[in-house]
């Protein structure tokens, strides 16, 4: 599973909003990502988390070993906590032997 650098934003996020408070100085702290234009007040950064799930099927047919393999992959993302509207498959490849299909099915899931 690979994750974005939005939690370490979180976390600058919050670090920022404890020390404003601390210091009694500006009342919302800001953060950007790299590039990003700078914000203006009253502004918010929303942070998202990505994840990406690789899971293997086979089948008697190219569409049901990509189906399983997708199946397989969201069942990896289920267990990590993610829910299937949160998810779509990004690719798959199929690849067939000795009369069967097998598939390699990737999805990634935001939130």
């Amino acid at each position: 599973m690979i994750r974005t650098s939005s939690v370490r934003l979180r976390v600058t996020a919050v670090a920022l909003a404890a020390s404003a408070c601390l210091l009694g100085g500006a009342a919302s702290a800001q953060a950007a990502t790299t590039g990003a234009a700078p914000l203006g007040p009253g502004r918010v950064v929303a942070a998202t988390e990505t994840a990406k799930f690789t899971g293997s099927g086979t089948g008697g047919t190219m569409g049901s070993a990509i189906e399983s393999a997708t199946n397989v992959a969201l069942s990896y993302a289920q267990a990590a906590g993610w829910q299937r509207s949160q998810c779509y498959r990004l690719a798959s490849d199929v690849r067939q032997s000795s009369g069967w299909f097998t598939a390699v099915a990737q999805v990634f899931c935001q939130r």
